[in-house]
């Protein structure tokens, strides 16, 4: 019998005991009707859930409980009055209103069973058993399994060195295939591959156990350092200085895909050439080199920035837009040709220093970390006729300024203020002044230099702090301490020949009876005028006068015992020294000679040039050495 059910959910209940159920589902049909489903298994022992039944399955017969009547509904029984309420209530009675409370029907409860429907709703689904046991056998081929036996290394594994035991059981390798059981006398079992570069073995035939897949313990396994590439190289060519040029440096590669990659070298020592760039210093042979391509970030795809290689940040950090590609090459195809100089031997007597501590071409480092360096540009206006009149050089921040007469090109150090920090002089006094005159200024900034590289760049411990323009100079600066003029040593002797200066008194002539006293009557020397020199004032016949005599100098004055003695040097426009006249004493006699050592407040600097051989370029060769000092102090006010 088909039952058309109406659209609405049904309900399922499933009652579970042990392992039998009971699972009902409720419908209502078009026609309002209710229809109930239910569902029993049994519990595998012939029992059903609660008291619905059995099964016996050697009779094969199902009793089975399919209608209960311990169900109950409320029903209208019948419809009446009793006449003594009627009576009590009624027309004459004591209701207001003349009807009875008591009128309506009566109900009661009835046991009601629900109803079976034909046959064909019953059905039975069961499963027959064998007659007798019966024993099967499966196959079941476990899944193949990678480890990964050196995780922590890219070197080769050597063949024929691993060893391990997996889930209780030993396997080894040779000629690429992993072994089970194998030994001398028996050929093991076949039980997967082993890739010796990767160091991965693939387990393809394994046999379970141990305590499980984690069960592992390496035995024995050997690695070799594979051949390596780079992508940029270092290096010092065997010979320098290098001739600069086309020619004069060659280097080839061969890349990881087979390919020869030449440098091409400029005379600037540029390298460019196929996936390459760098620099070479032709002066002591060192060369930097980087294999790679700078490529447009935006035709990149996601695998490319996948790559070790690719950095966000490094986009347009050198190219717009583009970020360096490595192009590894193999280290050892490296070969490179040059061109070296050789210098032959220099004589000592015409150089007049011993060459050995010099480098071969005679050029010597002048930037070092940790040196003092000078940034600094020179500016220099038109020649102009003088006047009382500021003069703006329209630069701020000189570090110092100069009038120069524009014949000569002699400094003029008078007649004039100058403000530094302004960039202005203002003449005073133009007594003396030539026709024309130029004024030189120069801006510095004094910097400690922290890395010297390789490629001619020095960075700084510090910025520079001034936009200089193109066209500012980079020079190094010899730090010479705290310096100042100072008389080292005063003697005397009896007699000196005039020629011969020694480093104490000479032993031949001995002392002088007359001594001067510097220590009440000391020397005067400032840092202007003092210079370091060996002056000698040797006594003339009578015994007052004197001939000033300096060891490089020659004579240059001539005075007496009985006034100071200020001797003028012309290039300062101040005395060499001060010899108060109290210090003399009396007994001088002729041919007595007072030796006074002074050092000048200037460092020594000795400058030695070597031309090599070879034609000559030009005529025109000059420098500047300029001495300079950090506290602006008069050196007329002495120290």
């Amino acid at each position: 019998m088909a039952i058309a059910y109406r659209p609405q959910p049904a309900r399922i209940q499933t009652n579970v005991n042990n392992s039998a159920t009971l699972t009902e589902e409720t419908g209502t049909t078009a026609d309002k009707r209710i229809v109930v489903v239910r569902t029993v298994t049994d519990d595998g022992a012939g029992s059903f859930i609660g008291t619905m039944g059995t099964v016996n399955y050697a009779g094969k017969s199902i009793a089975l409980k399919a209608v209960s009547f311990d169900r109950s509904t409320t029903s209208y029984k019948s419809d009446h009055e009793k006449a003594s309420e009627f009576e009590r209530v009624g027309i004459n009675g004591e209701g207001s209103s003349g009807s009875s409370n008591t009128k309506g029907g009566e109900y009661s409860t009835t046991s009601v069973g629900e109803e079976l429907l034909a046959g064909s709703s019953i059905v039975a689904r069961y499963r027959v058993g064998a007659a007798a046991p019966r024993a099967s056998t499966s196959t079941f081929t476990p899944p193949a399994v990678v480890l990964d036996l050196c995780p922590y290394t890219t070197h080769r594994i050597v063949a024929g060195s691993v060893q391990f035991r997996w889930m209780g059981q030993t396997y080894t390798d040779f000629e690429g295939v992993i072994y089970r059981d194998r030994t001398d006398t028996n050929p093991g079992i076949a039980s997967g591959t082993i890739n010796y570069q990767e160091g991965l073995a693939l387990m393809t035939d394994y046999v379970v156990g141990g305590t499980g897949p984690t069960d592992f313990q390496l035995q024995s396994l050997w690695t070799t350092a594979e051949q390596w590439s780079t992508a940029s190289l270092f290096f010092s060519t065997d010979a320098a200085p290098l001739r600069a040029g086309p020619g004069g440096f060659v280097l080839t590669v061969v890349d990881l895909q087979g390919a020869t990659l030449t440098a091409n070298v400029d005379a600037q020592g540029n390298i460019t050439g196929s996936h390459m760039r760098g620099k070479i210093e032709f002066a002591r042979g060192g060369v930097e080199l980087q294999f790679g391509d700078f490529v447009v970030d935006a035709d990149l795809t996601a695998e490319d920035k996948a790559e070790w290689w690719y950095d966000p940040a490094e986009v347009g950090a050198v190219q717009a837009g583009k970020v360096w590609r490595p192009w590894p090459v193999d280290p050892t195809t490296l070969r490179y040709s040059a061109v070296s100089y050789i210098y032959l031997p220099v004589d000592v007597s015409l150089m007049g220093i011993d060459p050995a501590a010099l480098p071969p071409d005679g050029r010597v480092a002048y930037a070092r970390p940790g040196d003092t360096c000078v940034v600094g540009l020179t500016h220099g206006g038109s020649p102009f006729a003088p006047s009382l009149t500021t003069y703006n050089v329209g630069h701020e921040r000189l570090s110092f300024v100069q009038v120069l007469d524009d014949a000569t090109g002699a400094e003029i150090s008078t007649g004039y203020t100058a403000n530094l920090d302004a960039g202005t002089l203002t003449f005073t006094d133009l007594t003396g002044y030539p026709a024309l005159i130029r004024v030189v200024g120069r801006t510095e900034v004094y910097r400690q230099i922290a890395e010297v590289r390789i490629d001619g760049k020095v960075k700084l411990t510090q910025p520079v702090g001034y936009a200089f323009p193109v066209g500012a100079v980079f020079s190094t600066a010899l730090r010479q301490g705290d310096r100042f003029a100072r008389v080292s040593r005063v003697y005397d002797q009896q007699s000196w020949n005039g020629t011969t200066w020694y480093d104490g008194v000479d032993p031949a002539s001995g002392q002088a009876a007359a001594t001067f006293d510097a220590i009440n009557f000391p020397i005067q020397v400032n840092n202007r005028g003092a210079i370091t020199e060996r002056w000698a004032l040797k006594i003339r016949t009578g015994g007052t006068t004197f001939d000033l005599i300096g060891q490089h100098l020659g004579q240059i004055g001539s005075g007496n015992i009985g006034e100071a003695f200020s001797p003028m040097n012309v290039a300062a426009a101040v005395p060499y020294m001060t010899i108060p006249a109290g210090g003399w004493g009396s007994g001088w006699a002729a041919g007595n000679t007072l030796f006074i050592d002074t050092v000048g407040a200037e460092a020594p600097i000795d400058c030695v040039r070597c031309t090599q051989p070879g034609s000559p370029a030009g005529i025109d060769d000059s420098c500047w050495i300029v001495q300079r000092g950090d506290v602006g102090r008069d050196p007329e006010s002495g120290f």
